[in-house]
């Protein structure tokens, strides 16, 4: 009888003990149910980037003007009347906090094919004639003109492709000749020298069809996009190198999208046929993958962000570069697909522009989605 009192009596203690220590440090947990479209940012202290503010740029801006992008870390321009390269349109700039536009005083009008620097402090316009076409700078800040080149069209030479390197230092065109096959040339233009060089590409063989220029920083690289024909019209970029009055290419690869962008001046970055987002260093000849099933992408000035979308989802991510990895990948906005992405010079605001998600009640065939701009600024 005794031993059995002793075993109850331990039997007894024990659960007491435990009963105790699962009560010593009570643990809680609270689950917030929004009832608007609102989102909490309580919880989002620990994540590298947060939304701070969302602005919606007007109707216009979206449906009846050509954005341009970023003029300064708040302002963003566009030009509107500009609907084809014969008819010219004027320059609105929209600043803080993006309600009301107005016209950029001193600036004459300009035609559509008008290329804003990434620095936003020029812009460089093409103005074809019947003679000739003639590219200049037009700078935003006090309206001189300079002219950069004056390419004569009478052997039906054609600028196509004007493009500005990612330090705004160097502007690239080509110059296509329909008439003397294979003399297809590309210009770069110094800003620093204030000079025009012309180099002639090796490489490109009767029926390939030249897409774009992407020139580095050091305007001693550039990507050129192509369809080839040798490879059945398939779309590859490849990889030249200035090479006395040449540009020889080193590097060739087929591609799946528009996007390419350089890291340095040794790496780049571009979108495979897999829709992998691949980082390729000229250097060593390696090639990395660092993001998958992406759709379109662009990276702050500073390299050291990215806005992208992926394939089947109305969602922007954005995501910390670092090193061939991509970590803290967020979901910054729900419900376009960004045609446009252009990050601001602070690195801190992305303007995004593409249609917006088709509604459930838009079933006619003839409705065609409306655009929407808008700016994400993040914390």
């Amino acid at each position: 009888m005794g031993n059995r009192y002793v075993v109850m009596l331990l039997v007894l203690s024990l659960v007491v003990l435990l009963l105790s220590g699962c009560s010593s440090e009570p643990k809680t947990e609270t689950v917030v149910i929004a009832d608007s479209n609102e989102v909490s940012s309580t919880d989002q202290s620990s994540r590298p980037f947060q939304v701070q503010k969302i602005y919606r740029l007007p109707d216009r801006f979206a449906n009846r003007g050509e954005l341009l992008g970023w003029s300064s870390g708040e302002a963003v321009i566009a030009s509107f009347g500009a609907m084809t390269i014969l008819k010219r349109g004027t320059l609105e700039r929209l600043t803080y906090p993006y309600e009301q536009s107005k016209v950029i005083s001193g600036i004459g009008k300009v035609t559509s094919n008008t290329i804003l620097s990434p620095d936003g402090k020029y812009i460089c316009e093409v103005s074809p004639s019947s003679l000739e076409t003639t590219l200049k700078l037009i700078s935003l800040q006090d309206g001189k003109e300079r002219e950069i080149d004056r390419i004569s069209t009478r052997n039906e030479s054609y600028v196509q492709y004007v493009s500005w390197s990612a330090n705004s230092s160097y502007i690239g065109y080509l110059v296509e000749n329909l008439v003397d096959n294979g003399a297809d040339s590309l210009y770069i233009y110094d800003m620093g020298s204030q000079t025009s060089s012309k180099y002639q590409l090796k490489g490109i063989v009767k029926g390939d069809t030249l897409l774009s220029v992407n020139l580095a920083n050091d305007g001693r690289s550039v990507l050129l996009q192509l369809l080839r024909a040798k490879q059945g019209q398939n779309k590859v970029l490849t990889l030249g190198k200035v090479s006395g009055k040449n540009i020889e290419f080193q590097y060739e690869r087929q591609i799946g999208g528009d996007s390419v962008a350089w890291m340095n001046n040794d790496q780049f970055v571009f979108l495979g046929k897999d829709s992998s987002l691949y980082e390729y260093d000229q250097r060593n000849g390696e090639l990395s993958v660092i993001l998958e099933k992406v759709l379109d992408f662009e990276f702050s000035p500073d390299r050291k962000n990215i806005a992208y979308t992926v394939y089947d989802q109305n969602i922007t991510y954005v995501g910390k570069v670092q090193g061939r990895n991509i970590l803290y990948n967020e979901p910054v906005y729900r419900g376009i697909v960004p045609k446009h992405m252009y990050w601001n010079p602070n690195n801190k605001s992305v303007l995004l522009q593409g249609q917006k998600k088709l509604d459930s009640l838009q079933t006619s065939p003839t409705d065609s989605p409306s655009e929407e701009s808008l700016i994400i600024v993040l914390k």
